[in-house]
């Protein structure tokens, strides 16, 4: 996935495999499961999947997301 974000006047990207998304921002990890990079939640713009890596859904839209805090 490329992971997009803004430190400054520019916009920036960074391929990973995975990610894990902490109180404070996101840990990108390689395809070994390392650590390959740190974008606060702060300058995250969005998350793109690769091509290959899309899920289609048979309605076109992801299923509403029931969460348990009710």
């Amino acid at each position: 996935m490329k992971v997009v974000y803004k430190p400054g006047n520019t916009y920036e990207e960074i391929n990973c495999v995975d990610f894990r998304e902490y109180e404070h921002g996101v840990v990108l990890l390689g395809e070994d499961g390392y650590n390959v990079g740190y974008v606060p939640h702060e300058i995250l713009s969005h998350i793109e999947p690769h091509e290959g890596e899309r899920i289609v859904f048979e309605s076109g839209q992801p299923p509403e997301r029931e969460d348990d805090e009710e």
